[in-house]
């Protein structure tokens, strides 16, 4: 448990400053309507979260809302420190950027250039690839869990997510064309920079950016059980109460930071006066990714820019144990947006919501659905598109299906209203899914929504019987897990063994395809005889983990 060390300070805090955000924003009202953002199951006797709202450099409202410790009774403040997970990654992002433009290093030079002993890929991976999520490098959280070694309950170790990387026996895709989120990159930039600074990260960032700062509240836990001083618990909810959420990793780079709302205001006007570092320092920092096909990633250096709803903002969240975190900052109105919750989802405000009671009048119209203009199609039209589809990258499956007042169904549960003859409108979501047909077993779906555009493609279903189930079972190596996965029929379904993990059903999905637990995509391998070989495992951010079959 964290030991605390009681500070005196306000439990509430609401400062009423001038009006000068337009007429978004009544401030005479504003802790009444904040307090209506609130979910209601968070009182006095639960745990849950602390907000702060920033304008022209101070505080002008702070909060706290619920417990920050139910053993002691402590409520939640400014005062106390709270892990913000992946809100973290902007300190080192910072860090990287201070020492591009001191000439210490450069973030458009490959990673073999400072770390010895690393493996080369066909493409070269920069360190600006690892700062903006564009690497394709592996998640060693997800690779951790598909041996059974659950992050948050086994314990995991900066050594090991490099070995993630150094066993990695491709990219998962060309660095730079894709932006896909991924805590390793930062785990390797903690220890480049270490390498670089012959100082372990978090002690440079401590001496060089919070010091500085005086953020003299905020911590970074540089090893599991070590000692934060004036810290919140987190804590998830069951039918047998509260838990209380403890870590079991303590590595600095993807997370880590134990820091107050009070704090925050410092970082956050640190975004518009650069005292640390400067000019220089802060545009590279804020620059973002432009990707290979010339597209703006809206990511730059672990913090996301972008704009919302016409004005333009700098924002990154944040969860680790039962802690969840968002940080907004709107730089042409020098407004910032705290909110940090201790008891995970079950307790937090949309920093965009507050925004909104502010900045309201200032702010595009909130998107509306466009209008559905549906056109008649027959029902035979309808079931040609029903079946199975699955993503290029094997990752995601979607089904489309006939309901029995005969409209076509995805996922289970959207309703799909024809708006063309291929192309269909999802009732109820601003998005849109279009099909196309190159004969009458093989089809093409895109879903498209908000510019993004995610590609399917149908697959035959499979034969569900025990004969063709039975071609899978074996035991399968992943030299790159350095683990056997034994494949078993019981009572006909089809079951993965592992020693760690258990036993997992594998659902069939379509010919050789299959899902798992989590939503993990078993995909299987045949050769030119067409014998199976293996399969590859499929799970979110990673891709292609190979099993081949030994018998």
């Amino acid at each position: 448990m964290r030991h605390f060390i009681l500070s005196i300070g306000l439990l509430f805090v609401l400062i009423i400053v001038p009006n000068t955000f337009g007429q978004g924003a009544d401030l005479s009202n504003l802790e009444s309507q904040i307090d209506s953002l609130v979910p209601k199951q968070v009182n006095d006797s639960t745990p849950g979260l602390v907000i702060g709202v920033v304008k022209n450099g101070e505080l002008i409202f702070g909060k706290g809302y619920g417990k920050a410790n139910l053993t002691y009774d402590i409520p939640n403040d400014m005062n106390l420190v709270y892990n913000i997970g992946s809100v973290s990654k902007q300190f080192l992002g910072y860090a990287f950027a201070m020492l591009h433009s001191e000439g210490k290093l450069n973030i458009d030079d490959p990673v073999n250039n400072y770390l010895d002993d690393w493996p080369e890929f066909e493409h070269k991976v920069t360190l600006r690839h690892l700062l903006t999520h564009t690497s394709g490098y592996r998640e060693a959280y997800t690779m951790s869990n598909l041996v059974g070694r659950y992050v948050g309950q086994d314990r995991l170790t900066r050594e090991e997510c490099l070995n993630v990387v150094r066993r990695q026996p491709q990219l998962e895709f060309v660095p730079g064309s894709r932006f896909t989120y991924n805590s390793t990159a930062w785990v390797i930039l903690a220890e480049l920079m270490e390498k670089v600074t012959e100082t372990p990260a978090d002690i440079w960032v401590e001496n060089n950016i919070l010091k500085p700062l005086d953020m003299n509240d905020t911590q970074i836990e540089s090893y599991v059980g070590e000692v934060i001083t004036n810290a919140a618990e987190s804590y998830s909810n069951s039918d047998q109460g509260y838990k209380n959420e403890e870590s079991n990793r303590a590595i600095f780079g993807a997370a880590e930071v134990y820091t107050s709302v009070n704090d925050l205001v410092k970082w956050i006007n640190n975004y518009k006066t650069a005292q640390i570092g400067g000019e220089a320092v802060r545009s590279v920092f804020l620059d973002p990714f432009i990707l290979n096909d010339g597209s703006d990633s809206e990511y730059a250096l672990g913090i996301g820019v972008s704009e919302y709803r016409g004005l333009k903002r700098y924002r990154h969240t944040g969860g680790h144990e039962a802690f969840s975190s968002q940080l907004s900052y709107y730089p042409d109105e020098d407004l910032g947006i705290i909110v940090i919750s201790n008891f995970g989802g079950r307790a937090s405000v949309s920093t965009s919501a507050i925004a909104s009671l502010f900045l309201g009048d200032k702010m595009t119209q909130e998107e509306k659905l466009p209008e559905i203009k549906p056109v008649n199609m027959a029902a035979d039209k309808l079931k040609s598109f029903t079946g199975m589809y699955v993503t290029d990258t094997m990752n995601d499956t979607v089904e489309l299906t006939m309901n029995e007042e005969g409209s076509l169904i995805a996922g289970g549960q959207f309703k799909l209203i024809p708006v063309s003859d291929k192309t269909f409108r999802i009732e109820d979501w601003n998005g849109e899914i279009e099909i196309e047909m190159s004969s009458d077993s093989e089809a093409n779906l895109k879903i498209i929504q908000g510019g993004s555009v995610d590609s399917y493609k149908r697959f035959a279903s499979m034969d569900n019987g025990s004969d063709t189930l039975t071609a899978y079972e074996g035991r399968y190596w992943s030299d790159e897990l350095e683990t056997y996965y034994t494949l078993k029929l019981v009572e006909n379904t089809l079951k993965v063994n592992h020693r760690w993990i258990g036993e997992i059903e594998l659902s069939p999905v379509a010919q050789d395809i299959f899902r798992g637990q989590w939503g993990t995509i078993f995909s299987f391998t045949r050769d030119n005889e067409n014998q199976l070989t293996g399969f590859n495992i499929n799970s979110g951010r990673t891709l292609n983990v190979y099993f081949e079959r030994k018998n």
